[in-house]
């Protein structure tokens, strides 16, 4: 059944016209940078209001903002984020897994350091004396005592 409303789905987008897939994808987009701002502003105490009076405009503007009846441009983005202190940064998705793949296996690698490090001071009679010694892309650890 799944499938079948897969591909239901699938053909109920494909109806509509690139125009409307475009419209479609700009909401996307400006409700993906306007929740990052309600998200920061709602940390910060900061009514929609305040906003409004930060960046110069109507409070009637932003709440069609949030409201998604209009869409921000991107000097009124750049705005929030000066005055929430918002750095966007724009990912792709093939990059955001790439940076996700990156972290895994660089907290693999610490890991699997730390669990020889401590099988190192399981040996010894001295642990405070097990140091670390690096001089290449691999840890080598040295036992003194």
């Amino acid at each position: 059944m799944t499938e079948s409303i897969k591909k239901e789905w699938d053909n109920l987008f494909n109806e509509i016209s690139y125009e409307d897939r475009v419209a479609s994808l700009a909401d996307v987009l400006a409700l993906q940078f306007l929740g990052l701002v309600d998200q920061k502003m709602e940390k910060e105490g900061i009514s929609k209001k305040e906003m409004a009076e930060k960046i110069g405009t109507s409070a009637s503007f932003i709440t069609q903002l949030f409201r998604g009846d209009r869409k921000p441009n991107w000097n009124i983005l750049a705005k929030m984020s000066m005055e929430l202190s918002l750095d966007f940064k724009v990912l792709t998705e093939e990059l955001f897994k790439e940076r996700v793949q990156e972290e895994l296996v660089a907290y693999h690698q610490r890991w699997s350091k730390t669990q020889e490090y401590f099988k190192l001071k399981d040996q010894v009679t001295r642990p405070q004396l097990v140091m670390s010694v690096s001089h290449s892309v691999e840890d080598e650890y040295a036992m003194a005592g």
